[in-house]
């Protein structure tokens, strides 16, 4: 469609308007309008009232002349916005859409003169382009010789959009032009209206010029007519390669009875365009022939043409096609065989499909074997299920193994007896393969027999399959509290050799009662157990393992452990910034207690700073007086009195929306503001404590950092004094080392240098 982006952005934007205030609009009737002043973005008040007086009119030919007459008023109005005469040129084109007499003398006479003018024609098309009745079609014809230019291409496009016969002696000659503009929008125009004068008129002109055009009047024709014009056009060098190709295409689809020799023809030719042209057509060519007359020819075709066709007839899902793509998975070139044996899974299934499946996915070929499976999972028709169980529970045990995969891969709960028995199976792959699918498909109800797998199994390779299945299960229990109980109870009365198998089991399924069993592993006298449940304990996913490592920091037989557990939970502690509890603060005092190495005792009273609970001020006091820490510990409880205070009073500039959620422990929220130059905000502790480091966390906006920065800390905010550290902002997280000594009440941290086009976020501030 040649319209100009003015012309497309108008009726976007008309139209738009006309939706949104016809759904408010009742039946009123302003006696005038009073458009001229309207806007894009200001009140609409004086529009919706022209709706609604468009709606009320209905049909009514009187309504409808009055808002004919009012609407011409306000396009032709010379003080008007340019809004303000759209938006009347879109109404005036609805009501002269729906009037069942023709428009007035005075409306042809104004749009007429409107339409040739270069300034004004689009809203005139605007207004006349739905309007009804040959006299309107008669403006277009006689506009054309008047006007030039843009107003003429616009003209034509119009003479298109409404298929004006008429127009086709006036848009002959428009062939000829010089200008290949007004030539091509010409020609669009008769490929459009379509007629055989239009049809006669293009095929006199360059087909360089008209190849489209004749496309588009081809598909107008009779068939007969059409498949004639679209064989001409297919043949035609001189007409570019798509036009070509799309005259191919559509011939396909007009003249079925044609289609599978010509899209055979296609395939064995060496036209690549062509070639693609055909694959497409074969998912719904209604061809009669289609399907056997490709199968026939198939395997005399190249190899990428060979798996262009097999992916289209499995998109065509016909049976017809299965034996020669059986045939073709066992093709030398592996890109045939790929989309066969992918092509396998999308055509109707059977029981052969299925055991030709079977065999290629037991295979030499690594990646044919595994297109086998995933084509097998997707395989359907009759008896193809069975044939599954019944391969899954005898035969050839590389055959047995993948049919025990399909059982879960397809759901087949069915199967579950077999994969239980198999258990007892004196061939380690089948026992392993029945072990995964159990993962999969057990209900909880299996987890005992699972848990006895387990434990049972002398293959390494089973034994880690069948611990990874017991997981699974005991995962999908909905009763969180006790769904690992029994694994637990096992765990924590086998031998030590046997827990330290079970053992990776506690961390995969989480939560304090795991935890709490992984602790007592570890303060048993077996070294070697004790170790690992320490180490495992150092790797768990979540909090729930900080009580935990500080009993056994507190507990363990062995120094090594112990020194292992307490060094885990403060890596965890200093990574992960999450809301503090009393029970973080009775972990930090038990680990405190568990050493009396100066810098460990420090690290840890440095993360006791956090602690806002009663409990965690004593332990502060308590080391008060130690020479090897007292200034820390001193510090700490200096802190620790702030935050009993209560929360930290938060200001900023601009007002404080979204300023709670820079310490809220929640990386989907934020504070921002635009980075313009001026920003602030102010955190008051309440009264006066120690201040060493800021992290500005923005990790989940990671460049809405600030530009610049400056840091003031006071007891008097309305003296902030100098800053005590500037810098730039970085991305990910922005850390400000305060200077030593650092104390006061207030911080104010502000973004003072802008940056064009981008926000100042913090997702979390940490202050330590």
């Amino acid at each position: 469609m040649l319209r100009s982006p003015f012309f497309r952005t108008t009726c976007a934007l008309v139209v738009g308007s006309f939706g949104f205030a016809a759904r408010a609009a009742t039946a009123a009737k302003p006696a005038t309008l009073d458009l001229h002043a309207l806007t894009y973005s200001g009140d609409q008040q004086a529009l919706v009232a022209v709706n609604q007086a468009l709606q009320a009119a209905g049909q009514d030919p009187g309504r409808l002349g009055v808002l004919e007459k009012n609407l011409l008023a306000e396009v032709a109005r010379s003080d008007a916005t340019f809004a303000a005469r759209q938006a009347a040129a879109q109404r005036l084109g609805m009501v002269l859409g729906v009037a069942s007499g023709p428009a007035s003398a005075d409306t042809t006479k104004a749009l007429a003169a409107m339409l040739v003018d270069e300034r004004d024609t689009d809203l005139a098309r605007l207004a006349l382009e739905p309007a009804v009745g040959p006299a309107i079609d008669t403006l277009f014809v006689q506009a054309l010789s008047k006007a030039s230019g843009r107003a003429r291409i616009g003209i034509i496009d119009s003479i298109a959009q409404r298929r004006i016969a008429s127009a086709v002696t006036a848009l002959t000659p428009l062939l000829q032009e010089a200008d290949v503009l007004h030539a091509r929008a010409a020609a669009r125009a008769l490929g459009e209206i379509g007629t055989s004068a239009a049809l006669a008129a293009l095929l006199g002109a360059p087909s360089e010029l008209t190849a489209q055009a004749r496309l588009a009047a081809a598909v107008r024709q009779p068939t007969a007519d059409a498949i004639r014009l679209l064989r001409e056009l297919q043949i035609d060098s001189s007409a570019p390669a798509a036009v070509r190709h799309a005259a191919f295409r559509t011939a396909l689809d007009l003249d079925p009875a044609s289609a599978a020799a010509n899209i055979v023809e296609a395939l064995s030719g060496t036209d690549w365009s062509r070639k693609q042209v055909a694959l497409e057509a074969i998912a719904a060519s209604p061809a009669p022939t289609l399907v056997p007359s490709i199968v026939g020819k198939l395997s005399t075709w190249d190899a990428p043409t060979q798996s262009g066709a097999i992916a289209a007839l499995a998109r065509r899902a016909d049976a017809l096609a299965v034996p020669a793509v059986l045939k073709a998975a066992a093709h030398p070139e592996g890109e045939v065989r790929t989309a066969a044996i992918t092509a396998l899974g999308f055509l109707p299934g059977s029981t052969q499909t299925a055991d030709a499946l079977a065999g290629i996915a037991t295979g030499p070929e690594a990646e044919d074997a595994r297109l086998a499976r995933q084509s097998l999972t997707r395989l359907n028709g009759p008896g193809v299920s069975q044939f599954i169980l019944e391969g899954a529970e005898k035969g050839a045990p590389a055959r047995r193994v993948v049919f025990l995969e399909q059982l879960a891969l397809r759901n087949l709960t069915e199967g579950l007896p077999l994969l239980i028995a198999a258990k007892n199976d004196p061939q380690a792959s089948v026992r392993l393969a029945a072990v995964s699918a159990l993962g999969d498909l057990a209900p909880v109800s299996e987890q005992r027999m699972l848990l006895d797998w387990t434990v049972s199994a002398t293959d390494e390779a089973e034994q880690t399959r069948a611990l990874r299945s017991l997981v699974n299960v005991t995962l999908r229990n909905p009763a969180t509290a006790t769904r690992g109980q029994i694994v637990f109870e096992a765990i924590e009365k086998a031998p030590a050799d046997l827990a330290l198998r079970l053992l990776p089991a506690l961390a995969r399924i989480g939560g304090n009662a795991s935890a709490d069993t992984a602790a007592r592993l570890a303060v048993r006298n077996d070294a070697k157990l004790a170790d690992a449940a320490a180490s495992a304990l150092t790797r768990w996913t979540d909090g729930s393992a900080i009580p935990a490592l500080a009993s056994v920091a507190e507990k363990a037989a062995s120094p090594t452990v112990r020194e292992t557990a307490r060094e885990g939970a403060i890596r965890y502690l200093e990574r992960n910034r999450v809301a503090w509890t009393p029970e973080t603060t009775q972990a930090v005092g038990q680990l405190l207690g568990s050493t009396s190495d100066p810098a460990t005792r420090k690290q840890l009273l440095a993360l006791l700073q956090r602690a806002n609970d009663k409990r965690a001020l004593p332990l502060a006091e308590k080391l008060s007086t130690d020479s090897a820490v007292g200034p820390t510990a001193k510090a700490t409880a200096e802190i620790i009195r702030a935050n009993l205070a209560g929360a930290p009073k938060l200001r900023a500039s601009g007002g404080a929306p979204g300023l709670k959620n820079i310490f809220d422990y929640t990386n989907s929220t934020r504070w921002s503001v635009p980075t313009e130059g001026d920003e602030w905000i102010e955190i008051d502790f309440r009264q006066s404590r120690p201040l060493s480091r800021l992290t500005l966390d923005q990790s989940t906006r990671e460049a809405e950092f600030p530009e610049r920065y400056e840091v003031h800390v006071t007891d008097e905010v309305a003296r902030p004094g100098i800053p005590v550290a500037s810098g730039a902002g970085q991305r990910g997280k922005t850390v400000i080392d305060l200077p030593t000594g650092t104390r006061g009440r207030y911080i104010i941290i502000k973004n003072v240098a802008a940056r064009a086009d981008s926000n100042w976020s913090i997702v979390e501030l940490y202050v330590d």
